[in-house]
């Protein structure tokens, strides 16, 4: 990362395994970057109700130049 900081509350080795699934998958590649990490704390009936939302929707990737 920019830097190396560490930030409280977010393990630098789960950052790096995010990085690096991201990379693997091919949406992460040298002409691109992670600019910052944030740690979300959201409600829990919250999270649940997104996640109910984002299962029923059809995802795909778009190929993009």
């Amino acid at each position: 990362m920019a830097g190396d900081r560490e930030i409280p509350g977010i393990d630098p080795r789960l950052v790096a395994a995010i990085a690096a699934a991201l990379a693997a998958a091919g949406h992460l590649t040298e002409d691109r970057q992670i600019k910052h990490v944030r740690a979300l704390k959201m409600n829990p009936w919250k999270r649940a109700g997104l996640l109910e939302l984002m299962q029923g929707r059809e995802l795909r990737r778009e190929n993009k130049p």
